[in-house]
Formats: C-alpha cells, sequence, structure tokens
C-alpha cells in the first residue's frame, strides 16, 4: 500500500530487487540521488513496501524470494542509520541527509 508519491520509488525498488545481477547493490543510493527531497523514512518504507509486493506477488523462492529479503534486510540497515543519525545530532528530514551520515559511515557508498 502506498499513499501518493511513493508508487515510483516502490515500483523502482521492485525492479532492482528482482532484477538479476547486483543491481540491489546501489539500489538505496540510487533511490536517495533520485529523490534527494523526499522524507528520509520514505527511503525504507519504500523498501519495505517493495519487499512485501514482491512476497504478495510471487512464490517465495528463487531470485524473487532472494529479493524480497533483501529489500527488507536494506530497509532494516536503512532504518539503523537514521538511528545512527539522530544519535550524532545529524539532520535527518530529507533522503539528502544521509550524504553526510555516509561519509562517516561509508556502507551504501560500498556497497
Amino acid at each position: 500500500m502506498t499513499f501518493g508519491n511513493e508508487d515510483a520509488r516502490v515500483a523502482f525498488a521492485i525492479e532492482r530487487l528482482i532484477e538479476p545481477g547486483d543491481g540491489w547493490r546501489t539500489l538505496v543510493r540510487d533511490l536517495v540521488d533520485r529523490w534527494p527531497d523526499c522524507p528520509i523514512f520514505e527511503i525504507g518504507f519504500a523498501l519495505v513496501a517493495a519487499a512485501a509486493a514482491i512476497e504478495s506477488n510471487f512464490s517465495g523462492t528463487g531470485p524473487a524470494g532472494e529479493g524480497a529479503a533483501r529489500g527488507y534486510r536494506l530497509a532494516a540497515l536503512v532504518s539503523m542509520d537514521i538511528y545512527a543519525m539522530e544519535l550524532l545530532g545529524m539532520a535527518r528530514a530529507t533522503a539528502s541527509d544521509f550524504h553526510p551520515y555516509w561519509q562517516i559511515d561509508p556502507f551504501f557508498d560500498r556497497l
């Protein structure tokens, strides 16, 4: 279920999570770069909504199942980054606020 402009982000995430290869590795970075002004929590929302959509539309095994699991894992890692940003007193209003944090913890820049 989405609530507006999130549809494009969710569709983008679904595509990247189920496509063959390693395109999923840059998914979070690409979401942030494509939609830098969206609220920061919408990045995690898009990942969870995409994973749930994959689970409800495809069988639980094979590439689709792996894509759904990746989506949930990426969402968990994004939420950890947001919490770390809070602990550090960093801005965390929009997706672009990830960039300064990723200079401290470059996990998504390296993934």
